[in-house]
């Protein structure tokens, strides 16, 4: 005879009781006074006053999540943890585990869509590369990347700038406040937007570009912002195209939406990226020359960017090659960086996980200090 299935089999099995009993018993070895509670596959969990070593927030959740995940309960979809002192609520803290989404091509949640994302788009950029017609029709794309790249360190810079898809961004000779004013609205507007649907990493960068803004119109040395300018073309076919990529992945604020587009826009960045970083792998290599002189005068212009750095600030061409390769790579392992990291977080149990064995850590690595 066998007797009746454990409360763990049956918890596993999916069994509400179960699952209750389960935790309450793992709580009581914690020696955490609390209440359990099942209901439409949402575990509510009700810490009861002071805990042994009065943990953090942080430290309990990640504590609360690693059990559960030991305990390999199914049906849980959600995890909801409250914290009381007598009847005073002192912290709420949400775990989503296993949400099923509705699925949604243009969803930036979507797993599918985040995980092929960044490959289909690497295809798409030797496609361009190698492919005569496509190449062409991509080139004035590239280009004016270029042009934007001069463009947006004269913007910044307090200077009027019109990049154009031929090769050429004409710049006001004089500082505008105009400008400067004009750009700082815009960055205060869209903190606002992100401020107001609790977008964090927008008012981050908002701040951070008015800050850089407020350095390069009113305290960067003229002669630092003329080389800048000036390296800033071919930079801007790095950076711009590694911040349009990136940006994938990034909702904006419902006025700002851009879920379709983006999917255009991380083609033609992708494919500028990889131009760019080829291109300066073969000139590493010998394989191809600096480009010398401007579109429209041709090698023998003094007027180009390479010629400037050399004859103007003093730039040697092995620097030249070495700080544009050098700048690609940052950002080839930048945009693969930012790949993984949303791969892990595509799976929630996975970057969960994560998240607590690093809270864990941080909290035993400081378990001395705080006895002291």
């Amino acid at each position: 005879m066998t007797g009746p299935p454990d409360p763990l089999s049956l918890a596993r099995a999916g069994n509400s009781q179960a699952i209750v009993q389960v935790v309450r018993l793992e709580l009581l070895r914690q020696k955490w006074p609390a209440q359990v509670r099942f209901a439409d596959n949402t575990l509510h969990i009700y810490l009861l006053g002071s805990l042994p070593g009065q943990p953090s927030p942080q430290v309990v959740t990640a504590r609360l999540f690693l059990m559960l995940k030991q305990l390999r309960i199914p049906r849980l979809e959600q995890v909801e943890i409250c914290a009381f002192l007598g009847s005073q609520l002192l912290w709420r803290r949400r775990l989503r585990i296993g949400s099923r989404r509705r699925w949604d091509r243009f969803s930036f949640d979507n797993w599918a869509v985040n995980a092929w994302a960044y490959p289909a788009a690497f295809v798409v950029a030797l496609m361009v590369n190698n492919i005569g017609l496509l190449q062409l029709l991509h080139l004035p794309l590239h280009i004016w990347i270029h042009e934007f790249g001069h463009a947006t360190v004269a913007w910044w810079s307090g200077y009027r700038a019109l990049p154009l898809p031929i090769g050429w961004t004409s710049v006001s000779s004089q500082r505008d406040p105009f400008v400067y004013f004009g750009i700082l609205f815009l960055l205060i507007l869209l903190f606002w937007s992100a401020r107001k649907e609790r977008i964090g990493w927008l008012q981050v960068l908002a701040i951070f570009l008015a800050l850089l803004q407020f350095y390069m119109t009113w305290l960067m040395p003229n002669r630092t912002w003329e080389m800048l300018f000036v390296f800033s073309g071919v930079g801007g076919e790095f950076y711009l195209s590694t911040f349009l990529m990136a940006s994938f992945y990034f909702p904006l604020p419902d006025r700002w939406r851009w879920d379709s587009l983006r999917f255009v826009v991380l083609g033609i960045a992708s494919s500028s990226l990889w131009k760019s970083f080829w291109q300066w792998h073969l000139i590493q290599q010998g394989l191809a020359p600096i480009p010398w002189g401007t579109l429209l005068g041709g090698q023998g212009d003094a007027a180009g960017d390479m010629n400037r750095l050399v004859y103007e600030f003093g730039w040697s061409e092995s620097q030249i090659v070495q700080t544009y390769k050098s700048l690609g790579n940052w950002c080839v392992l930048f945009i693969l960086g930012l790949y993984v990291f949303f791969l892990l977080r595509m799976n929630n149990e996975t970057w969960l996980s994560l998240q607590a064995r690093f809270i864990l850590w941080v909290d035993a690595l400081f378990e001395p200090s705080k006895h002291r």
